[in-house]
């Protein structure tokens, strides 16, 4: 009998070549984040050279309308040290300071990242977050703003603890008023127990010790009120859960009574169980303030986004750079002078499956696998689920859907792949609460269930 392998093979063992639809079911009483917030991106560095392109506009509708980010960090400044010959800073890191001596204000700094804070307020940006990586050079241990020698200790003179929390409710307090933007929050640190932040780096950081951490908190807080300012203050936004997890419980009860909200970021995820607890336990929310990946594809990041959300509970979520190159940005430019051409990348396309369609004020729901993330949207009846195929085969799926009275729709579906960007796809229909879709590999699916009524 002349039978080819693969023919024999799928006789004897069918199950080989044709396997079994996966179920996944959706539970929308089971509510994982009460009220999502939504999407954001940091504006340093991408905003200090794009806010000053000719076609800027067309950039920030890229960025706050299309891809629909509403939560914006911007970043305060510290200002290098005009005497240093030897300027290690990038051009585009080259944020500049208001304070650029003791005493000395300068309101018509850093023109460029506060019109694209401006230009995203105006397109709908409702959540508005600063951040400093560092404290102006004049603050510091070793005289300039890209860190102390070893990487190790704090940059920040102890003697100058009371003037950074001053510089930053003031710079708050003045860019609020002159260019109307209310800021919600802002963070005295970034990424504060990291040891990479060493003198003649290519950016502003500063290592800062828990127990400065804390002295500055305090400081701020009380120099937010004096100023009027109602902004709360996140922390700490460390590198990772874990740094973010031990710095938080080590502050006493007045620091944490004088923090808002809980900020992390995510490159490495490693406590988000314990994280998640203390937030809980806290009472305060809990927000992903940055990642970043340089791997063009987009399905690592699309895998984080799921992970953080489902697993940390985070109620925000923002990426690193919106603009950046060597695969870190969702648009690429190489920033080589005004009007540097720019591109899309995959990694847009990829972000877009879920800020287009995960809306702020949504829920995020229980989904029973481990590459789904889903949302209700209650105002609009739908239900929104984002399915991650980020392996080398492609899948079939049965999503079953509880917890809503509708039994029929539609879902609508949208799709990122190697060869699709957000792709419109045929309407599958919804039948007894249940319907049934491919995955093909590599591959990001949003389906939009619409009629979703729950009970």
């Amino acid at each position: 009998m002349n039978v080819r392998p693969a023919i024999l093979l799928a006789l004897l063992f069918p199950a080989a070549l044709f396997a079994s639809p996966s179920t996944t079911t959706v539970n929308v009483q089971k509510i994982l984040v009460q009220r999502f917030e939504g999407w954001g991106t940091s504006l340093c560095w991408w905003a200090n050279e794009m806010g000053g392109y000719t076609n800027r506009e067309a950039i920030a509708d890229l960025a706050f309308k299309e891809l629909g980010l509403n939560i914006v960090r911007y970043n305060i400044g510290g200002g290098e040290n005009p005497a240093r010959t030897n300027d290690t800073l990038e051009p585009r890191t080259r944020v500049p300071g208001f304070e650029p001596a003791p005493g000395t204000w300068d309101w018509n700094a850093d023109a460029n990242q506060r019109w694209m804070l401006h230009a995203a307020v105006a397109r709908g940006a409702n959540h508005v977050i600063a951040f400093a990586n560092s404290p102006p050079y004049w603050m510091t241990r070793s005289g300039s703003v890209t860190g102390s020698a070893g990487g190790t200790n704090n940059n920040l003179l102890p003697a100058y603890e009371a003037s950074f929390a001053e510089y930053l409710a003031m710079t708050v307090s003045n860019v609020a008023a002159m260019d109307k933007i209310k800021f919600d929050f802002i963070t005295p640190m970034n990424e504060p127990a990291a040891n990479w932040w060493k003198l003649n780096g290519h950016q502003e950081g500063d290592h800062m010790s828990v127990t400065q951490q804390a002295r500055v908190i305090n400081l701020l807080r009380t120099d937010l009120d004096r100023q009027g300012v109602s902004a709360g203050i996140l922390a700490t936004d460390d590198n990772d859960e874990d740094n973010t997890y031990l710095a938080l419980s080590s502050y006493d009860k007045t620091t944490l009574g004088n923090i808002s909200g809980i900020a992390t970021h995510t490159y490495n995820a490693n406590a988000p169980q314990a994280l998640r607890k203390l937030a809980r336990k806290t009472g305060k929310p809990l927000w992903v303030s940055e990642y970043g990946d340089a791997e063009p594809s987009g399905l690592k990041l699309a895998r984080r986004i799921h992970d953080d959300i489902t697993g940390l509970h985070a109620q925000a979520w923002t990426y690193w750079q919106f603009a950046d190159y060597a695969g870190w940005g969702l648009v690429f430019c190489r920033f080589h002078g005004l009007d540097s051409p720019y591109r899309i990348t995959k990694k847009f396309y990829v972000f877009s499956q879920f800020s287009r369609f995960i809306r702020p004020g949504c829920e995020i729901v229980e989904t029973d696998d481990k590459d789904s993330l889903t949302a209700l949207d209650s105002a609009r009846k739908q239900i929104i689920i984002v399915g991650i195929n980020d392996r080398a085969d492609t899948r079939t799926n049965v999503f079953q859907i509880s917890g809503v009275k509708t039994t029929t729709g539609t879902a609508m579906v949208y799709r990122t792949s190697a060869d699709e960007n957000l792709e419109q796809l045929p309407a599958i229909p919804v039948l007894d609460n249940k319907f049934t879709a491919t995955l093909p590999a590599r591959s990001v699916t949003t389906f939009v269930i619409t009629n979703a009524i729950t009970f």
